[in-house]
């Protein structure tokens, strides 16, 4: 039997040091907690950084994170007024109050980070005017009571014939009986060749803020019975229109 010499004793050894150092390094490194991710896998893949850089410079303050709170309810936006547009030679300026818009949000998946939403637009007189529904639901991102949601929603005008498909953005902080600071933006996607010419052009958008801060919940989604006590006053800004609208 052969005697291992001193050369391969210390080779050996110096051999279980490196696999010990290795295995040691990786028990770490997998049991390192990892940081969040700023956004889901859905929201990566399917809403281009460029887009989410776009809102942002709309003025719309993107909240981050993949722990959302739970947003299912019925909500109002009221007064509704636009604080940034990128529609050239767009007929309506910052600080027009456009009409008030009531979203449903629903079928919130807190594993897939996915949401469901619809929207109204009702005018002065407390008409339906608009009606948009999620397609194939929305993605949310937040932490705490601060979210975002993303939707591509497609509607139509309740007066004519109008069709578009837009890319919604909604951001805010939940509180118990609605929620803070809401912001909205829209970006057209597509208005079916704008059959009649009163819808804003393709790839343009707008940004709009709740005035008053907040935006409660409560009520049905179904008839204008429910709307916000404010609705009812004058608007001091003139008519006011469809956010959406040339």
């Amino acid at each position: 039997m052969k005697t291992a010499t001193l050369s391969q004793k210390l080779f050996s050894l110096r051999l279980l040091l490196i696999v010990g150092i290795a295995l040691t390094f990786g028990a770490c490194k997998n049991n390192d907690p990892q940081p969040d991710e700023p956004f889901s896998e859905a929201i990566r893949s399917n809403i281009p950084q460029e887009t989410i850089d776009k809102i942002r410079e709309m003025g719309i303050k993107v909240n981050e994170g993949t722990k959302p709170p739970l947003l299912n309810g019925t909500y109002w936006l009221s007064p509704l007024i636009m604080t940034m547009t990128e529609v050239p030679n767009d007929n309506y300026k910052v600080g027009h109050r456009f009409d008030d818009y009531k979203i449903k949000l629903y079928n919130q998946d807190e594993k897939k980070l996915t949401i469901s939403l619809d929207n109204k637009g009702y005018n002065f007189s407390g008409e339906l005017r608009t009606t948009s529904i999620g397609q194939n639901g929305a993605y949310i991102a937040g932490k705490g009571n601060f979210f975002t949601v993303f939707i591509v929603t497609e509607g139509e005008h309740t007066y004519n014939s109008s069709r578009f498909k837009m890319l919604e953005v909604y951001s805010g902080e939940l509180s118990p009986t609605g929620i803070n600071n809401m912001q909205n933006a829209i970006i057209m996607i597509d208005n079916y060749g704008n059959v009649n010419d009163d819808l804003i052009p393709n790839n343009t958008g707008r940004a709009f803020y709740d005035s008053d801060a907040f935006s409660e919940s409560g009520g049905t989604f179904r008839i204008a019975s429910n709307r916000k006590g404010n609705v009812a006053e004058k608007a001091t800004d003139g008519e006011r229109e469809l956010f959406l609208k040339k």
